[in-house]
C-alpha cells in the first residue's frame, strides 16, 4: 500500500469517526426529545417535537409548551406544519413562520422574508421591521405593513383561483397596483404570475387583461427562480399562445439569467420545434444555461452540449468542436473543459483557449490559472497555465485553500504538510502533523496534538484559527500569538485585527497589544479611507 494510499485511508477513518460521533450526538438528542414527545402524547391529542420546545394539540388548539407540559403561550394556533428547522403557524386566520419556540415571552415570527414579535396571546408587539437577524431594516413600516396585507389577498385569491373561482381574480386587480406588484418578493410574486397564467387560460373575461398584463410585468422581476421555473412549467402547456410562450421566455433567459429557459430555448434551436433549426445558437443557449452553476439545468445543459459538439463538432464552434471529435469525453465545468480520451487528457478555456497542454495526468484541483495534476504512483504537482510547474518536485498531497480570489497551497512530503504562497515560495516549513480538507466546514490544520480550524489564509506572517470555540492567530512557526479568547476574530490590513468578544468589538495588533477596547458595537476597516468605521460613524487611524 503506498503512503498516498495509507494517507487517504486514515484520513477515511478519522472522518468516518468523527461524523459518526456527531451524529450519535445528534441522534441522542432526538431520541431524548422523542421520548418526551411520547410521554406528552398521554396527555395531548398531537405533539410536534420543535427545537428544543413542544408544539401540543387539544381540543383543536395548538400551544407551545415545555417538556414537563406545561402551556407557554395562550395563541390559539389554528393549524401547524412542522418542519425540522421552522414551523408555519395559522393564527387567527393568518399564517406566520417561526425558526425558534417561544422564549423570553416573545416569538420571532416571519411574514414574507418581514419579521416581528409576537406575545404570548398571539397579538403582534411590533410591526414587521425587522430582519432574520433581529435588526431593525431601514423600509418603511407603513410600507411594509401595506405589503403584508396584500399579499395575504394575493395567496387568498389564489386559493380561490384553484379551487376555480375565477370571478375572485376581480378583487386582485382592484387593489393591487403595478407599482405594488412590482415590490412583492418570493412566495407572493410567484403567486401572482402564476395566477395571471391562469387567468389567461382558464378565465380571460374574469378581469381586465389589460391591467392583468401590467400585474404581471410588475410581479416578473421580483420572482424567484423557483417562480421563474413554475411559470416556465406552465408556458409548455400551452396557458399561453406560441407568441406569448416564446416572449416570455426569452426574457427569462435573457433578462433574468433562467438556466431552464436557456434550457428550452436551446432545445427549441436544436430541435427546430419553434425556429428553424440553429445548431449555433442551441450551442449559444446551452453555453449560457452553465454559467448558472451547479443546478439541475446547468447538468442538463453540459450533457446536452457535449452532445451536439460531439455531433456537430466539424461544422458548428469549430475551434472547439474539432477537438472535442478527438476526444471520448467532454466534461464541462464552470470556466474550464477537460477533454478526455483513454489516458490522455487537455484542458481547455471557454474562449477554448489551451489552458494545459495534452498529457497523461489526473486533476485534483484547480483556482484561475492554476492547477493540482498528477496521479497517485508519481505524485502531485501545482502547475500554471501552460503546464509550467509551481512547486519544484512531486508531493504526496497538494490541495489549494482560498479566500475570495487569493489562495494558498497545502503541500505534504514524508507525511509532514506546509505552506506555500502561489508562486511556490514556502510560507511555513512542514510542520504540520495533519491537514484535513474541510469537507463539511472549514480544513484544520494539526500541530503538536493540537488541532486548529482556518478562517483565513496567512497574512502579516498570522492565520486566523480557532480551537474549543475560541478564536486566535497563529504564525507561520505553527506558535500561538494571539490567545484564544475571543469570539471572532478579522485580519486588517498594517497588522490589525478586529476582535469580539461578548457582542462587542475591539481592535488589537499582530503582537496581542490592545488599540482599540472592546466595547463598540460594530467595527469595520473602510478600505477607501483607511480607517477603521465605529458605530459613531467616527474615523480613527491607528
Amino acid at each position: 500500500m503506498t503512503l498516498y494510499n495509507r494517507l487517504f485511508m486514515l484520513l477515511g477513518l478519522f472522518l468516518a469517526f468523527n461524523l459518526n460521533a456527531f451524529c450519535q450526538e445528534d441522534d441522542e438528542e432526538q431520541d431524548v426529545n422523542e421520548k418526551i414527545a411520547e410521554q406528552l402524547r398521554q396527555k395531548f391529542d398531537e405533539v410536534e417535537n420543535f427545537n428544543d420546545v413542544f408544539l401540543v394539540k387539544q381540543n383543536g388548539v395548538w400551544e407551545f409548551a415545555d417538556a414537563e407540559g406545561n402551556i407557554l403561550t395562550n395563541m390559539r394556533i389554528e393549524n401547524v406544519e412542522n418542519s425540522y428547522y421552522a414551523a408555519d403557524l395559522i393564527i387567527k386566520g393568518k399564517k406566520y413562520t417561526v425558526y425558534n419556540g417561544f422564549e423570553e415571552g416573545k416569538l420571532f415570527v416571519d411574514r414574507y422574508g418581514r419579521f416581528a414579535y409576537m406575545d404570548k396571546n398571539g397579538n403582534l408587539t411590533t410591526p414587521f421591521i425587522y430582519d432574520s437577524d433581529g435588526e431593525k431594516t431601514t423600509e418603511d413600516a407603513n410600507e411594509m405593513a401595506a405589503l403584508i396585507t396584500t399579499s395575504d389577498r394575493v395567496l387568498a385569491v389564489s386559493e380561490e383561483v384553484n379551487q376555480g373561482n375565477y370571478k375572485s381574480v376581480k378583487l386582485l386587480v382592484k387593489d393591487i397596483s403595478p407599482e405594488l406588484a412590482g415590490k412583492f418578493n418570493g412566495e407572493v410574486s410567484d403567486s401572482l404570475l402564476v395566477l395571471m397564467c391562469k387567468t389567461y387560460d382558464n378565465s380571460p373575461k374574469a378581469i381586465d387583461m389589460k391591467k392583468a398584463e401590467q400585474l404581471f410585468e410588475g410581479a416578473f422581476e421580483p420572482c424567484t427562480l423557483i417562480g421563474c421555473d413554475a411559470v416556465l412549467d406552465y408556458y409548455e402547456k400551452g396557458g399561453l399562445d406560441k407568441d406569448q410562450r416564446l416572449k416570455y421566455i426569452q426574457r427569462l433567459a435573457n433578462e433574468y439569467n433562467n438556466p431552464h429557459a436557456r434550457v428550452i430555448l436551446g432545445d427549441f434551436m436544436a430541435e427546430g420545434k419553434v425556429y428553424p433549426k440553429d445548431v449555433q445558437k442551441a450551442i449559444d443557449y446551452y453555453k449560457l444555461a452553465i454559467t448558472a452553476g451547479e443546478s439541475d439545468y446547468s447538468t442538463t445543459a453540459k450533457e446536452k452540449l457535449g452532445e451536439l459538439w460531439k455531433q456537430y463538432g466539424n461544422q458548428y464552434d469549430n475551434k472547439l468542436g474539432k477537438l472535442c471529435a478527438e476526444y471520448e469525453q467532454v466534461e464541462i465545468n464552470e470556466d474550464i473543459i477537460i477533454l478526455t480520451n483513454g489516458t490522455q487528457k487537455m484542458v481547455v478555456d471557454t474562449l477554448y483557449q489551451e489552458l494545459l497542454p495534452k498529457g497523461n495526468y489526473d486533476i485534483q484541483g484547480y483556482h484561475e490559472d492554476y492547477f493540482v495534476i498528477g496521479d497517485e504512483l508519481s505524485g502531485w504537482q501545482l502547475v500554471k497555465k501552460g503546464g509550467v510547474p509551481v512547486l519544484n518536485g512531486r508531493y504526496e498531497y497538494i490541495t489549494m485553500i482560498n479566500d475570495g480570489e487569493e489562495f494558498q497551497v497545502v503541500a505534504s512530503s514524508d507525511e509532514r504538510y506546509g505552506i506555500y504562497d502561489k508562486e511556490g515560495k514556502p510560507i511555513t516549513q512542514m510542520i504540520f502533523d495533519d491537514y484535513t480538507p474541510g469537507f463539511w466546514g472549514n480544513p484544520s490544520l494539526e500541530i503538536d496534538g493540537t488541532t486548529y480550524i482556518i478562517y483565513s489564509l496567512f497574512k502579516d506572517g498570522i492565520m486566523v484559527t480557532s480551537k474549543d470555540d475560541k478564536y486566535g492567530c497563529i504564525n507561520t512557526k505553527g506558535k500561538e500569538v494571539i490567545p484564544f479568547i475571543y469570539d471572532d476574530l478579522t485580519l486588517a490590513p498594517n497588522g490589525k485585527i478586529i476582535v469580539q468578544t461578548e457582542e462587542k468589538y475591539g481592535v488589537i495588533d499582530k503582537d496581542g497589544n490592545e488599540l482599540l477596547p472592546c466595547k463598540y458595537d460594530s467595527i469595520e476597516y473602510d478600505e477607501e479611507e483607511g480607517k477603521f468605521r465605529l458605530t459613531t460613524t467616527e474615523l480613527i487611524e491607528l
